[in-house]
């Protein structure tokens, strides 16, 4: 287990939504995806009616995750690298924005990732603009999410405090220096779409929300009653230029900086995160009091870890 939990450490690294942003935009994805998704559905649902086992969630949410899961161990996310069907951007770990950072800074983006020629991709949903790995977080991390809170009861506060420690501990600060709050917004929108599925309880974020149910039980079969739409999840919370990153080391948030303030940008003097402050202010009011789990409030900043935010987060009212 720790053997493949350090391969896949040293063989992530963070996607880079800055650079070539402004030279070309990219086509909408969303129709290709939408399409792409609800075909996996159907095919889930098709093995997970397979047998006589009827009707089983259980059984559901494992023929689905065949599909929908992580670059391992499902289909879509898979698609999304491979496929020549979606416009996307790739960046050489050597031409992005974290080519400066040391081993010592970043020992998977200062040394590990440069073994390897590329990020996961970018793309454009709508106007939304995130990489592929935001796929993987929003099915993967989103199921452990979904079944921390609706299927083992623990409180959101909690739940969400998952994500926040792995940032913050092996899967973020630690291994690649960065923790990505755009990944923490898909883990949160990902544990949503995992409860719309059956919809046996409202959204978190009011019953206007409920998108689902998807999947219904009609005459002892799984029977998909209305498609996914990936526009009703995916917003600016999940665009790193947008939703900014923070970082171990104030070193590493200099060069960053530096880097940003070559890159061409349109109508402004340098490139800053966030690219827009009204489309930041947007997802704060859109996620309320759940925004101090996965929105940076604060821009691009070093990880003040003597002022701990999972410390501040412990303290509040459970949600």
């Amino acid at each position: 287990m720790f053997f493949c939990l350090g391969t896949i450490l040293a063989w992530s690294a963070e996607v880079d939504n800055y650079t070539g942003r402004f030279d070309q935009e990219l086509k909408d994805s969303t129709d290709v995806f939408n399409k792409k998704t609800n075909e996996f559905f159907r095919k889930g649902l098709k093995n997970a009616n397979r047998g006589l086992l009827k009707c089983n969630e259980k059984k559901l949410y494992f023929h689905l995750q065949k599909y929908f899961n992580s670059t391992f161990f499902g289909e879509i996310v898979r698609w999304v690298n491979e496929t020549n069907s979606l416009e996307k951007r790739f960046i050489s770990v050597k031409k992005s924005i974290y080519r400066d950072f040391s081993p010592g800074e970043s020992i998977v983006l200062g040394l590990l990732s440069k073994l390897r020629p590329v990020h996961s991709p970018n793309l454009r949903m709508g106007e939304v603009y995130l990489g592929s790995d935001k796929f993987e977080h929003f099915f993967s991390s989103g199921f452990r999410y979904f079944k921390a809170h609706y299927r083992k009861g623990k409180t959101l506060k909690k739940t969400l405090m998952i994500g926040l420690k792995e940032e913050y501990g092996i899967l973020g600060r630690l291994p690649t220096g960065v923790i990505s709050y755009a990944d923490l917004a898909a883990d949160f929108n990902g544990m949503r779409f995992w409860n719309h599925v059956l919809q046996k309880k409202s959204d978190v974020l009011g019953p206007e929300n409920d998108f689902g149910p998807y999947v219904k039980c009609i005459n002892k079969k799984w029977t998909l009653v209305k498609e996914m739409n990936w526009a009703d999840y995916l917003d600016d919370s999940m665009d790193e230029a947008i939703n900014c990153s923070q970082f171990k080391k104030k070193s590493m948030v200099e060069k960053i900086k530096r880097r940003l303030s070559e890159l061409p940008v349109p109508y402004q003097r340098i490139m800053t995160c966030p690219l827009s402050r009204d489309r930041l202010n947007k997802v704060i009011l859109k996620y309320g009091k759940y925004s101090e789990f996965f929105i940076n409030h604060d821009g691009l900043r070093a990880a003040d870890l003597k002022d701990n935010p999972l410390e501040k987060l412990k303290k509040m009212d459970d949600i």
